[in-house]
Formats: structure tokens, sequence, C-alpha cells
């Protein structure tokens, strides 16, 4: 079943409409190079300065920066990367999606069908919120399996397992269809391990590449999909998804390019992540703030869904 629509035009003007839809590439420029280069850094202050201090850091780091390539992923499949559609998937795709073992050709449809159908029956998503309330025994059992890696380890192996179970007529055709699927993430991930292996050490793209990739990233990753649609009232498009306000601190390590105003994102699909600030303050300014599922920091949504 469909959900219950509420149209862009009910909450803001068309002034205000165009002006959250603008698009600026030199900020998704500057958010690509930003989150690169934040991964270099990375693994350089484990690599020239070694301990276990700098490498829990590293790890932190380098895993909030892929959950940011992830976020990009995320508007390239709204289209929102970048002006030139070309362009949009090109980079959405080779500089986000790939080196994370994602891809933009399976998740765009699959995301798209989520707004389509929020927290309805045939809402793809449904499973991440529909368990919740729990209990704080099983919220610490899914951490645990979140930081000891357990988790990112059946994430990417039932990716891989979809990959290579590929039909095909024959032999030759099933090849084919693996090698397209998968031939992204090999490249991105082949010149990912030389450029370590040249700049720095070739065990640190196990050690900083897929270690926070196998944990930290999991971790923040279930803290997002909780915050986003767990435990709200789901009646309508203005509560059935959350924005949570957050410190610039817990935004830079949980919620990069503003993924925390979610709830903006459902309502105005085509406004830019660096847009939605502006989104929310507009639907505040014209009377929403009563209607809106708001949380004021990522500890109160986890004492909602989370019980004794």
């Amino acid at each position: 079943m469909e959900a219950t629509r509420t149209k862009p035009l009910d909450l803001l003007d068309k002034q205000q409409l165009s002006q959250i839809r603008e698009k600026n590439d030199f900020r998704n420029i500057f958010a690509l190079c930003l989150d690169w280069g934040l991964i270099v850094f990375g693994l350089s202050i484990f690599y020239y300065f070694p301990s276990v201090f700098t490498f829990i850091s590293a790890v932190i780091l380098i895993g909030s920066r892929q959950f940011a390539l992830a976020v990009l992923v995320h508007d390239g499949a709204h289209n929102l990367l970048f002006s030139n559609l070309k362009v949009n998937d090109f980079f959405s795709q080779w500089l986000c999606a790939y080196p994370i073992f994602q891809d933009n050709r399976v998740y765009r449809p699959y995301h798209l069908k989520h707004h389509r159908f929020t927290e309805t029956e045939d809402d793809p998503d449904l499973a991440l919120s529909a368990p919740f309330p729990i209990t704080k025994v099983s919220f610490f059992r899914k951490v645990l399996r979140d930081l000891t890696g357990i988790t990112g380890f059946r994430r990417y192996s039932q990716a891989l397992i979809s990959i290579l179970k590929t039909d095909g007529d024959n032999i030759s055709d099933r090849l084919k269809g693996i090698w397209f699927k998968i031939h992204g993430f090999l490249i991105t991930n082949i010149l990912i391990f030389l450029a370590i292996s040249f700049f720095f050490h070739w065990s640190l793209y196990f050690l900083l590449w897929w270690l926070p990739a196998f944990t930290y990233y999991s971790l923040i990753i279930r803290i997002r999909n909780i915050a986003e649609h767990c435990v709200t009232s789901g009646s309508t498009d203005l509560d059935n998804t959350r924005t949570t306000l957050t410190n610039p601190i817990v935004r830079f390590l949980m919620a990069p390019h503003r993924v925390n105003y979610h709830l903006e994102h459902h309502l105005f699909m085509m406004c830019p992540w660096y847009n939605l600030p502006k989104a929310h303050k507009m639907m505040i300014k014209n009377g929403f703030k009563d209607k809106m599922c708001i949380s004021n920091s990522y500890r109160s949504v986890l004492n909602k869904a989370v019980s004794a």
C-alpha cells in the first residue's frame, strides 16, 4: 500500500521550494575532496604516529568518512550530487559507492521504493524499524556485533553471495554478469590498495580501510537507522520520519552531510543535503514545528527505542 503523500506545496511556497532545490556543484566537489582528504589524514596520523590512541582515532575518523561517502551515494541516487546526470552517476559510483562496496544501480530503485512506501508494509526498510522498541540487552548484543565486525561480515558476505548467484544462459554469460556487478568494487579497491601500499604500508588497507567498514561504519549505520524511522507514530508524512538535532562533533562523527535532517529529506526529495537545514527552518517558520517528528539528540532517540 502506498503511503499518503504530503505535497511540498502544502508545506512551503513556490519561492521557498525554489530556494531549497538550488544545486551547487562546488559544494559536493568540496565534500568529496574533504571526505577523501580526511581518510588520507586518518591513515597518516597512525602511520607517522603509531599508538593505540591514533589507531582508534583513525578507525573512527575513516569509518565516519566511509559513511559520509555513503550519504553522497544517497544524494547521487536522487540525482542531487551534480547537475549533469552523467557526471552525477559517474562520481556517485566511482568515488563514493564502489569504494565502499555499494552500487547505485541497485540502491537507487530500492531507496526510491522506500520513499514511496515509507513505514508501510511495502517499505523495503520496514524490517529496520518494526522491531523497536527493544530491550537494553538486545541493543547491547547488536552493538557488540557491530563493533566486533560480525554485522559487517554479514553485510558484505551477503552482498558477495548475491553477486555470485548471478544467473546466465551459460558460464560465459554468468561470468559477464558477475563482472558487470563487481568490476567497480574490484577496480577501485585495487587502486586504493596500491595507493595505500605506495604511500603508507599495504597492511593499512586491511587495518584502516576494511576494519572501519566492518566496525564503526556498521555502528553508525545502525544508530542512524534507529533515529530515522524507529518509534515514530507513523501516521503522517510529518511524523513517520525523524529529524535528529545534534552538536557539531556528533554530527561530524555520526551524521555527516546533514543526514540527520531526514524528515526534511523525505518531504522534499529534490532538496540537496546542504539545503536541508534551510528547509527545516522554513518548515518551523511556516508553523509546522508541533507536527514534525524532531528529537534534540541521538541519546533521546535511543532512550525511546531501547526499553529497560
